[in-house]
């Protein structure tokens, strides 16, 4: 008698409370008991819940606290039939879904991605970083993957094939960004924000939004490594020398101005200066037209061509990743054609 007492006991009082800050999916216990016309639904903040009557979902509370009448459950009472109004208790299933963000997700590359590069062809590369993502769409994401579980976590979520799902697009996206792997390597933490949008669908198939993708480290094989640093000394030996090439012109300037001030002056003292300030202005002069005599005199072969043409579209390449500016470009291509 007692049990079959409880047990026609009438939920009136419907929350969840998550003290977990894992849980994506959770079904309110109803131990076969009905739900009492009139019951307080109460939904919090970030949280959505769900009226489910024999496995469809009908009506869908967002934040707020709801009192459950025929009036308020507009789909649940034209599945059941309730023209004229309904009083009695009633039998449906309330699953509550968490629209919080989930932060610091970690995804990564168990196996080499092979990204094509123009000067390398393939190259396997390993990348790891971090996502946050959120519940955008309750009934959709509901429907995809709830099932009859009545607890679904993040990490049930995530290891059901989801955080492969961002490796697997994420290695599409990395593909048609058209990133060189100089570019990959040198612009790696700005790659989160060039493939979010191509990620961003495949997650709203699901009812989820993408809120942050973030990447925090590529790995690339040692040879590669090895001649991208080559690479870089090399940029880096070239703009030295742009920028010693510049201190000379402007040095021969400046002895230029000073001789003429001194010439101004009229006096000895001005004359001697003038004529140091002139003479090496001169020498310098005459070192830069040996410099460019011999440079002009040394004709290239069809092999030194070939180098020439090809440290051309190296350069290129450096300058459309940003490392070089299009004055360090234009300055070197000049020497360069220069010996052709």
């Amino acid at each position: 008698m007692v049990f079959s007492f409880l047990k026609r006991q009438f939920i009136d009082i419907i929350e969840w409370v998550d003290e977990t800050r894992n849980t994506l999916i959770w079904k309110f216990p109803d131990e076969d008991r009905e739900i009492k016309m009139g019951a307080q639904l109460t939904v919090r903040e970030s949280q959505v819940a769900i009226l489910v009557n024999e496995g469809k979902i009908a009506d869908v509370y967002q934040p707020g606290r709801h009192e459950l009448t025929t009036r308020n459950m507009p789909i649940l009472t034209n599945l059941k039939g309730w023209k004229y109004g309904f009083e009695s208790p009633f039998k449906v299933d309330v699953y509550f879904v968490s629209t919080r963000e989930f932060q610091n997700l970690r995804w990564g590359t168990q196996q080499p991605v092979m990204v094509e590069d123009p000067e390398l062809s393939l190259v396997p590369i390993r990348a790891f970083g971090t996502f946050a993502i959120r519940v955008r769409d309750a009934a959709l994401f509901f429907r995809e993957f709830a099932g009859t579980d009545p607890v679904v976590t993040i990490d049930e979520f995530l290891e059901g094939g989801f955080r492969s799902l961002v490796v697997t697009h994420f290695s599409h996206a990395l593909k048609s960004s058209g990133r060189s792997i100089a570019e990959i390597n040198a612009q790696a933490n700005q790659l989160g924000d060039v493939l979010s949008p191509v990620l961003q669908p495949e997650f709203q198939r699901v009812g989820i939004e993408l809120t942050r993708f973030l990447v925090e480290s590529v790995t690339l094989p040692e040879e590669i490594q090895k001649q991208l640093i080559e690479q870089d000394m090399e940029v880096r030996r070239l703009r030295k020398k742009v920028g010693l090439s510049q201190e000379v012109q402007d040095m021969n300037r400046f002895l230029q101005f000073q001789a003429g001030q001194a010439m101004e002056k009229g006096d000895g003292a001005g004359a001697g200066l003038a004529r140091s300030a002139l003479e090496l202005s001169l020498g310098m002069q005459m070192a830069q037209q040996m410099q460019q005599d011999k440079s002009s005199a040394q004709k290239a072969s069809a092999e030194e061509r070939a180098q020439i043409l090809q440290t051309l579209k190296e350069l290129a390449e450096l300058k459309t990743a940003g490392i070089l500016t299009e004055e360090e470009f234009e300055a070197k291509k000049k020497e360069l054609l220069s010996r052709l």
